[in-house]
């Protein structure tokens, strides 16, 4: 489990970092609605919190969300 943990911070300060650039933060925005949407139906959960309950109960997608990132060279 302490992958997730890691990946998630590592999602989250990227986001951070990236979030005045807005064609990133648009990547971000869209792939958070995609899949964080999953386990944070309100949109009110911090963001750490909604990647680890992605990862803890959707290891698939939390898998294919991160591919994402990466293949996007965000994380």
């Amino acid at each position: 489990m302490a992958e997730i943990e890691d990946l998630a911070m590592k999602v989250v300060h990227a986001y951070e970092d990236s979030y005045f650039d807005r064609a990133k933060r648009d990547v971000f925005d869209t792939l958070f609605n995609r899949y964080l949407g999953m386990v944070d139906l309100a949109g009110d959960i911090d963001p750490y919190e909604a990647v680890v309950s992605l990862g803890r109960q959707y290891r698939t997608e939390f898998d294919q969300f991160v591919k994402i990132l990466s293949e996007r060279k965000l994380i």
